[in-house]
């Protein structure tokens, strides 16, 4: 069955709108060498995670999975460095034969509701995407409540029925163009001056991963991850993405 699927180009499409940077990869991190995850098969698994910086971005970690050829998943997280307000950018991408389950997010690194500025110029400006997407077949809100609780009001998920042709692409038109939309915040995104932010930010940020960590990626694979690729491969995975 699932070699018959034609799956969505997640990590091609993602990569286009990540290649536009100056791209630095990142082979070691928290004294992890992470080539081991760039590419892998085994008995029930296949895929690949890399990592890389770019000026104003301390990581982006993107790749994709696929288990017994019947499950599609793929992750691209993106966290600006600490001199940064820059929001985070969160998609997570779910693919069976029959559905497509996915989250994609520009998530604040401050208190938007008590920052009217930053909420303005980062979240607000977003909701014509989110309004664009409010019709896509299968948005729901997000399953977690911990995910949910750290996303931005203008997060988009969904559970997208595979019914007719171009379903599919129908359901990443979201992580691109909300993708679009995050890189085009890094031109003018300047260093935060004021120290009492800067530890706001960093604190947040610090949080945030920490729960993505143990919710993001681990809660939504369940036991399947480390049943297939080992505990040893699905850590370094995690530590690509956050």
């Amino acid at each position: 069955m699932g070699e018959d699927i034609k799956w969505a180009p997640y990590l091609e499409k993602i990569k286009e709108q990540i290649d536009q940077l100056t791209l630095k990869r990142i082979t070691e991190w928290e004294g992890h060498d992470l080539t081991p995850a760039s590419e892998f098969t085994t008995a029930k698994a296949r895929g690949g995670f890399k990592a890389y910086s770019t000026a104003k971005i301390e990581k982006i970690g993107i790749g994709t999975l696929y288990l017994n050829e019947e499950v599609h998943y793929g992750f691209c997280t993106i966290f600006p460095d600490e001199n940064h307000s820059l929001p985070n950018f969160i998609s997570r991408w779910e693919e069976r034969e029959r559905e497509v389950r996915f989250l994609v997010d520009i998530m604040p690194s401050v208190d938007s509701l008590i920052d009217e500025e930053y909420r303005k110029k980062y979240v607000e400006s977003v909701q014509p995407l989110w309004e664009r997407f409010a019709s896509l077949p299968g948005i729901c809100p997000e399953e977690s409540d911990v995910i949910r609780s750290l996303c931005s009001i203008i997060y988009t998920a969904a559970s997208v029925p595979i019914d007719k042709e171009g379903m599919r692409l129908a359901a990443l038109a979201p992580h691109t163009e909300y993708l679009k939309n995050y890189l085009g915040f890094l031109k003018d995104a300047t260093p935060v001056e004021n120290d009492a932010k800067r530890e706001e930010v960093k604190k947040k940020r610090a949080a945030i991963r920490g729960t993505l960590r143990t919710k993001f990626f681990k809660e939504v694979m369940g036991d399947s991850i480390e049943s297939t690729v080992g505990s040893d491969l699905s850590e370094l995975i995690v530590t690509i993405l956050f």
